[in-house]
């Protein structure tokens, strides 16, 4: 089982990240979550204590942690008060960096992921635009080659740390033409404060309020040629390969997401009194508890189960689709009954189940939706 793979050091790891996120994080709910982004003060904190970059090679600034550290550090980001606080480091860590070590060169590695390890350096996803999401091919984001720079103009939507990043990683359309479109795709970085590069707007969303989202806009944004990633064309290809890391840590989160909400729904029913008793005495409720509980349980195992696969180095692209859209969906649900078992008090925004029932709908939807997911196991089964 993943439990007795983890070791002395991972306990460490977990009860610094833990201590830190209880003093330095949960206090601060109300004004990141009315301000709508983490101050640049808490990256940083979080780069000196070694809890960003982790598993970056030493000489990029990690200790070259397994995928083990990754598994903590979301189990425990997500078990933070604050709304959106684990989005946000999530996507830095796991989903806009990877790309610069697996295909960056030598001289990009160096230039980048030190600065990403320590929290002085911000890094964004930029992969949505408003005609194409799980359809990564469909993008219209070009760069044209000029020379020694390359030429971008394009627009990118729900970005997560849009508005607060120092960098993104952008997937672009260096071949327009190419057949299948994906083959002209390409992944490229660009820094804040180039010109033609702006954030047009932040946007307000459901739930997740202290995670920035904002659109992008690049304007014969001038970037140097230098800053591609690989080789022209491998952009898709390193964006699907990394899918399956993200799509792994979104169901590690939402499993987390629900068990905190059943936690919190079983004391309340426990101190809740209606017709004289008890919440928790009625048997209805008590079996809808259990039920919750058994789905979040059987789906915590299989996506550990996904985890040992995929540190095994094995394809597990059809476990791993099922595991995201099993645990969004269940997750979905456990939000549901768990706010209508709290009542007309889970209506009310001052409850947490409140934000966490909101936190929750965004989980079926990025990474790739659960019909995107359906249709990859579907393929993968020969339907």
């Amino acid at each position: 089982m993943l439990e007795e793979l983890f070791k002395e050091e991972h306990r460490i790891f977990r009860e610094s990240l833990r201590e830190f996120i209880e003093k330095e994080v949960n206090p601060n709910k109300e004004k990141w979550e009315k301000d709508g982004i983490i101050p640049k003060s808490v990256w940083r904190k979080m780069g000196e204590l070694g809890f960003l970059g982790f598993w970056y090679p030493e000489e990029y600034g990690g200790f070259n942690a397994d995928f083990l550290y990754s598994v903590i550090f979301t189990e425990e980001l997500c078990k933070s008060k604050v709304s959106g606080f684990e989005v946000g480091f999530l996507v830095h860590n796991e989903m806009a960096t990877p790309p610069i070590l697996h295909i960056g060169n030598e001289e990009q590695k160096k230039r980048w992921l030190p600065k990403a390890a320590r929290g002085e350096m911000v890094f964004a996803l930029g992969i949505t635009e408003p005609f194409a999401g799980s359809d990564v091919a469909g993008i219209r984001t070009t760069a044209v080659r000029d020379g020694d720079y390359y030429i971008i103009n394009g627009t990118k939507t729900f970005i997560t740390n849009g508005a607060s990043c120092d960098a993104v990683t952008l997937a672009v359309k260096t071949n327009p033409k190419a057949v299948p479109p994906h083959a002209g795709i390409s992944l490229i970085v660009v820094e804040k404060g180039t010109p033609g590069f702006s954030v047009s707007r932040k946007l307000e969303k459901l739930g997740n309020h202290a995670s920035d989202t904002a659109e992008l806009v690049f304007e014969d944004c001038k970037v140097p040629k230098d800053n591609l990633l690989g080789e022209e064309g491998t952009g898709f290809y390193a964006i699907m390969q990394n899918f399956q890391r993200e799509r792994l840590i979104a169901a590690i989160g939402n499993v987390v997401g629900a068990q905190k909400m059943i936690d919190m729904t079983i004391e309340y029913v426990k101190e809740r009194v209606a017709f004289g008793k008890p919440l928790s005495k009625f048997q209805v409720i008590r079996h809808r508890i259990v039920d919750m509980l058994t789905e979040i349980e059987m789906s915590r195992r299989f996506v550990y189960h996904c985890v040992e696969l995929f540190m095994k180095g094995r394809d597990a692209t059809k476990e791993i689709s099922m595991a995201k859209f099993y645990t969004a969906e269940m997750l979905n649900r456990v939000a549901y009954n768990c706010l209508q078992l709290f009542g007309g008090y889970g209506y009310m925004k001052e409850y947490p189940i409140s934000q966490a029932y909101a936190d929750a709908r965004m989980a079926t939807i990025a990474g790739g939706t659960s019909e995107i997911m359906k249709e990859i196991v579907a393929k993968l089964i020969g339907l």
